[in-house]
């Protein structure tokens, strides 16, 4: 019986991610291997921005692709791919963020547009603009990492990985009214935090 052709180099850099994917589904490494070069980058920044390490965001950069290859298989095709790998991102990220008070944190990185990213791109009434003008990179960091799990995904996703509404709610699985909501309490929350940071009263 003759074996099917095998995809070229050429082929596989040039296929589809759900063409990647089916590629996994059948054991072709390729398809992991062009999958990681064009999401790895993305993703360990998702990831280091949620956890606030670098140790936790390799690790978790690493397993995003090990399930996918694990599971690849069983993929429905019901979403596009690069949302399927952010879900799985996140998933992960939640089962590390309980447990990352556990060792010393590192910095997050050195970014001057940190805060002025999570400003960019708001269409609600209460922008971030001006809650973080005057804030340094510092105090903005300390008030996202008090916030839950939860809040600091949904200012991550929408504010730093700049994905819009329809993006998170495949993520997440929030409808488009519960999403706004909860990203509109997590601003104030932060807020808030960024405010007693300021007075003197944030512990």
């Amino acid at each position: 019986m003759e074996r099917p052709r095998e995809a070229s180099r050429t082929e596989v850099a040039n296929a589809s991610d759900e063409e990647l994917l089916r590629l996994c589904g059948e054991g072709d490494r390729r398809g992991l291997e062009e999958l990681v070069r064009r999401y790895q980058s993305q993703l360990f920044s998702f990831l280091y921005r949620l956890t606030g390490s670098y140790e936790d965001a390799e690790e978790a950069t690493l397993e995003v692709f090990l399930r996918a290859w694990r599971t690849a298989s069983g993929f429905q095709y019901r979403a596009r791919v690069a949302t399927w790998l952010y879900r799985i991102a996140v998933n992960i990220a939640r089962d590390l963020y309980s447990r990352k008070k556990a060792r010393p944190q590192e910095p997050w990185p050195e970014d001057e547009d940190v805060a002025a990213s999570l400003a960019v791109g708001s269409a609600e009434e209460e922008a971030l603009d001006a809650l973080t003008r005057d804030e340094t990179r510092r105090q903005l960091v300390a008030a996202l990492d008090k916030l839950s799990a939860s809040d600091r995904e949904l200012l991550v996703m929408y504010y730093l990985q700049q994905m819009d509404y329809d993006e998170i709610t495949e993520v997440t699985g929030l409808s488009y009214t519960v999403l706004k909501t909860r990203l509109a309490r997590a601003r104030q929350r932060l807020r808030r935090h960024i405010e007693r940071a300021q007075a003197g009263t944030e512990r």
